[in-house]
This record gives C-alpha cells, structure tokens and sequence, in this order.
C-alpha cells in the first residue's frame, strides 16, 4: 500500500511546485502590470480631463470666433468699397469739370488767371451744376479744404491749384485743348474718412456691429450650454446604466426621452440590458441543471459503491453492469456538454463537402430500422426523389443530427408508434420533416425543446435516458450549415421535427428542375 502512496505522492508533490511557480509567475505579472496601470494613470492624472460640455461649449465659441471674424471682415470689406464709391463719384466729377476748365484755358490764353485768382476756382466749382448736386457735404475739416487739397490743376505735371505729395498719388485727368494736353485735373488719393457723415455712417456701422456681435455672443453661450446640458443629460443617464450592469445589475432600464440618435442608444441599451439578463439567467439555469445531471449518476454510483463497501450488495454482474451504464451515461453527458461548448464557442470542426444528405439519413435510418421494430415503431420514408439532391456540408455532423432524433424517437415514442419521414425540395431549400406519434409536447414548450438541458414533464423526461442536450448541439450542427431546425405538431398526435437546408448550386432533384 506505501508504493502507490509514493507513486502518487511524487506527482503530487511536483504538481505543488508547478503550481507554486506558476503561482509566483502570476504574481510578478501582476506586479508589472500594476506598476504600468499606476505609471499610466499618474500620467494621465496630469492631463486636463475635458468633458463633452466643455467641448461642445468650445466648438460653440470656435464657431462664435469664425462669425465674429466674418463680420470683422465684412466690415473692412464695406469700408474700402464705401471708398471706392465715393473715389469713383469723385472721378466722375473730375470729368464733368474737363470741359469748364477747357473753356477757361481758352478764354484766359492760359492758366495764369486762374493761378493769380484762386477764388475764380470756386467760381468754376460753383458753377457746375452737377459739381454742386454730386459733392458729399462738407466734412468737419472745411468747405475750402475739400475743393483745394482734394481737386487739383496742373501744367505739365507743375501744381496750379493745391499741391500733391508723393504719396498722395492723385488721380489725373488729361485737359486737351485743340489736340494738345494743357494740364492735368487730378485727385488726390482719399484718405481714411475722420468726419462727416461719411464718417458717422462708419460708425454707426461699427456700433451696430459691435452691438450684434454682443448679442451673438450671449445666445451662442446660452444656446451651447443649454444644448450642453439637453445633450449631457441622457449621456449621463447611460453612464450610470453601464455601472449598473457592470454591477450585474441587470434590471436597469433607462426611459429614452428623445427620438434621435440618443433615443435610439437608449433603446440599444435597454435591449442589452434585457439580453445580459437573459444570458444571466440561463447561467445560473446552466449551472443548476448541470449540478443536478452530474450530481444523479454521481449520487447513484457512491450509492452503489458504498453498498458494497458495507458488504449490503454483492459485486455481482448485474451490480457492475448497472455501474457500468452510470459511468456510460455520465461520459455521454460530458461528451455533450464538450460538444455544447465547442458549438456554441464556434469552434466545432465542420468538414464542408459536396454530398447528398438523403443518403446519409437512409444510412442512419438502416441502422436505427431493426430497433425501432422491436419496440413497435412502424417507419415510413418517402424520399426516393431526394436521393440526389446534394449541399456542402459535414456527413459525420449531419449524420449525428439525423441519429439523434432517430434515437429520441426509439426514447419517447410510445408502442405501438409511427415515424414519417418525408422531404420536400423548393427554392433551393431541402426541407426533411421527421413526424412521430406521440406522446406529443405542449404548444407552449416546442420553442424551448431546443435549450440546454431542457426537457418536457411527462413521458419524455430524464428518466427514458436523455440528457436533454442533443437538441440543442443539433441545432448549432444545422445553423452552422446555414439551415433551421424547428418543432411543430405532428399530424400523427406527436412530435415533428422539420429540418431545412440550403442546398448546392446544382443538383439533380426533379423537384427542383423548371
């Protein structure tokens, strides 16, 4: 008895040490990693945390910028053009009084009276209809300022009345008389205006915009934190929902207030909400059933071991035997459940090949035919025209579909019993229907006879020997075949398990040619 006790004890004590340095491994991992997580957030703790409203309220006073800018530049635009009108009205003027001061070169043989008098000037100005209709009033530097230093008369280039700098680049206008240039009536260059009403349409347009940029400003920052706070609320409201659930708090639901894309988060959350509580509550279905299936041949076979360690049974043949099923019943059902898990992860192997799926299930039907007599069952088949029809698919993973429920059949159906079997091939969809005579299921649990561990009290339960998964891995084995599986009522007063399949592209069933 000591040298197995060393034999096991050696691996034991190895495995304590595997364990002790994954353990250690485990734990300096977790070191680092906390050390990166504090290095990461005493970094992030330094940067300045911007809320959405702050952001929102940020774009709002950007976009307020860019407005206050184009209104800045609109103005400066409809001051140079303001300018410009007034310079070109001016430059008109300037041709209108060509032709007075031609007559006055010609009568006065020159422009020696016109420099000796400089009142004659403003005779000439004043004369001028369309002179004295089209000047501007007087800005607040003078009548006299405003014909002298803004109108001017040249002899060749040579000041005659007023006088011109450089940089005032006056505008000239050539005066010809009898083919010859004589002189030269030139503008100055208009300065910014500093008075007048000119000036004082400035202004007021200054004021006025001054005035509208204010307003502006004080709506777009009553609007951008109105609309912060409209938009920050149901935000808010989510937030608190997702710490909800990661709380496992599953029965939270938020009361979507608007019909946008907010409205429609909320209700995407709601319908989460509702399907981790769904999933919560088939987890703790999956573990409770799963505990009470193993916790059964468990219970049966220490029941039966400790019988015979008391020496109240006998290891006989028929006390190993009934040992022996336990242990058959209970690999099966972790074999199921390693099949469940791998269907529902997405990791159960499927071969896709080119085959005819009628012809697999007439294999399986052949090998089920002798049992099914026995126990009374009458089988009628009506797939002969489906022999050819073929799809891409797993033989073996639909093989094991079709033995299932051929071997709930021999379970449940009671003697004397019929099973139909009958296919039907349209739209490029093969449809088998597998129809018993009963005992039959209830109308409101046929949705649920494909859940795990799920089973219908009456006949068809656990004690005929099922454990209440093979539906549920047949419909993960046809939905990865792009298929349905479903039960309905079967004209015969049972069950009836309909299959439909997508078939291949080409194929030679009758039913499907035109």
């Amino acid at each position: 008895m000591e040298e197995p006790c060393d034999f096991q004890g050696e691996p034991t004590r190895q495995l304590q040490l595997s364990r002790q340095y994954d353990s250690t491994k485990e734990n300096n991992h977790n070191l680092q990693s906390a050390h990166g997580r504090t290095s990461f957030s005493l970094e992030s703790s330094t940067m300045i945390r911007l809320t959405i409203a702050h952001k929102l309220f940020g774009a709002f006073l950007l976009i307020l910028a860019l407005v206050a800018a184009a209104m800045g530049f609109s103005r400066y635009l409809f001051s140079m053009n303001f300018h410009h009108y007034i310079n070109q009205m001016e430059i008109e003027r300037l041709h209108a009084l060509v032709p007075v001061l031609q007559q006055e070169f010609r009568t006065a043989q020159g422009w020696e009276r016109l420099k000796a008098d400089s009142g004659r000037w403003s005779e000439l100005l004043n004369d001028i209809a369309e002179i004295k209709q089209n000047t501007p009033p007087p800005e607040e530097t003078g009548e006299r300022e405003r014909k002298i230093s803004r109108i001017l008369l040249s002899d060749q280039q040579q000041p005659i009345i007023g006088s011109a700098e450089q940089e005032d680049q006056p505008r000239l206008v050539s005066i010809d008389v009898d083919g010859s240039t004589v002189g030269w009536l030139g503008l100055k260059k208009r300065r910014p205006f500093r008075g007048g009403p000119p000036a004082a349409l400035l202004e007021r347009q200054a004021k006025h915009l001054s005035l509208l940029g204010g307003v502006v400003l004080i709506l777009t920052a009553l609007v951008a934190f109105l609309f912060s706070r409209h938009l920050i609320k149901p935000i808010r409201t989510l937030t608190k929902g997702t710490r909800e659930l990661a709380e496992r708090n599953f029965s939270v639901r938020i009361e979507p207030t608007t019909r946008d894309e907010l409205g429609q988060l909320a209700e995407n959350f709601n319908e989460m909400a509702r399907t981790l509580g769904h999933y919560e509550t088939m987890r703790h279905q999956w573990l409770t059933d799963i505990s009470h299936e193993l916790r059964t041949p468990l219970t049966v076979l220490r029941g039966e071991i400790e019988a015979i360690q008391d020496g109240i049974r006998t290891p006989s043949p028929d006390n190993l035997a009934s040992l022996h099923g336990e242990i058959i019943r209970l690999g099966k059902l972790v074999e199921d459940l390693h099949q469940l898990s791998l269907a529902e992860s997405d990791t159960l192997v499927v071969d896709r090949r080119r085959l005819a799926p009628v012809t697999i299930l007439s294999a399986a039907l052949d090998s089920y035919r002798n049992l099914l007599r026995q126990q009374g069952i009458e089988i009628g088949a009506e797939l002969a025209d489906f022999e050819t029809v073929t799809l891409k698919g797993d033989g073996a993973r639909l093989s094991q579909v079709f033995t299932n429920i051929l071997d709930n059949v021999c379970k449940y159906v009671q003697a004397p019993g019929h099973l139909t079997i009958t296919g039907r091939s349209a739209g490029g969809v093969l449809e088998l229907r597998f129809a018993d005579s009963g005992p039959g299921v209830p109308p409101d649990a046929l949705p649920q006879l494909f859940d795990r561990l799920f089973r219908v009290e009456g006949s068809r339960n656990r004690s005929s020997g099922g454990s209440g998964l093979g539906l549920a891995i047949c419909r993960h084995i046809i939905e990865q075949h792009g298929g349905t599986i479903r039960a309905e009522p079967s004209e015969l007063g049972g069950l009836a398990i309909v299959i439909a399949l997508p078939l291949a592209s080409r194929n030679l069933s009758k039913q499907d040619q035109p």
